[in-house]
């Protein structure tokens, strides 16, 4: 078993069936924070992150500025705010920049309705505020009190079918759709209707983006290959696509090989910045 580090704070627990779930990295004035969860995952930088390729991936998307940070949210029109928010719906293409402090949260797509509208929406401040303040940064990454408080942003949060849940739970390692819908009595062509109809994004999306987290929780503490190898991807290549393709850019290109992981237990990560007013 790897050496695996954590951070303390709820969404801090470093290893669930033998895998990582999140990691805390920091150098100098750099720190980045990152938690996955069943539900939802949430990335944390101190500093600015340059502007992305085009995007899109298969969850809701929150980027909040955080202690004075600016968020920018291209697409067909510009987003650019400062105290708010900016939500974005699945399968929405955009780029994005930020400039000082920001938190990323990801909503699973299959967490709540279809969107009305794919436009992207500002979050007022205090709603940023107060999910913000439930995700708790500063002290790890509360991912239990971040659903709460996305579920009224994003909309209706209820359970889907049984047999779609079920798939759902086991699209990670899954390598063929077929095999899945023949445990839970379906027709493939019946499982993707109803994936569309009840989440609106392609199962084999799903399956790649929950892969992607699992990757990316696994990027601090082994090589690129092994992380992709341990998250079910084919290869690096296939990783790295995967990557560019939903977060507009590659594990390389987040730099995480510069940082140095916290030891066990050090309860000064999460703690490097200033607290919000």
């Amino acid at each position: 078993m790897l050496d695996q580090g954590k951070c303390e704070g709820a969404g801090f627990v470093a290893e669930l069936a033998g895998r990582p779930t999140g990691w805390c990295l920091e150098r100098n004035h750099r720190q980045v924070m990152f938690a996955e969860g069943p539900e939802l995952s949430v990335f944390s930088e101190t500093t600015s992150a340059p502007v992305s390729s085009p995007h899109a991936h298969p969850a809701w998307t929150l980027l909040l500025p955080v202690d004075g940070g600016t968020v920018t949210v291209t697409t067909g029109d510009v987003a650019r705010v400062h105290t708010d928010g900016v939500l974005l719906a699945p399968q929405y293409q955009y780029r994005a920049a930020t400039d000082g402090p920001h938190v990323a949260v990801y909503l699973n797509a299959w967490m709540s309705a279809r969107p009305d509208n794919l436009r992207p929406r500002v979050i007022d401040a205090a709603t940023t505020r107060r999910l913000l303040d439930a995700l708790a940064v500063d002290d790890g990454i509360d991912l239990s009190a971040g659903v709460g408080e996305v579920a009224p942003i994003v909309g209706e949060i209820g359970p889907i079918d049984s047999r779609l849940a079920i798939v759902i739970a086991a699209l990670p390692e899954a390598d063929r759709l077929e095999i899945l819908a023949a445990e839970v009595g379906m027709s493939p062509s019946r499982l993707r209707a109803l994936a569309r109809s009840a989440v609106g994004v392609p199962l084999t999306q799903v399956r790649l983006w929950s892969r992607l987290t699992r990757a990316i929780a696994w990027l601090p503490y082994v090589p690129t290959a092994v992380a992709a190898a341990a998250a079910g991807f084919a290869d690096q290549a296939h990783l790295s696509r995967t990557a560019r393709r939903f977060l507009g850019r590659s594990p390389r290109e987040l730099s995480l090989r510069s940082l140095e992981l916290r030891p066990p237990g050090d309860r000064q990560c999460g703690r490097g910045r200033p607290k919000r007013p």
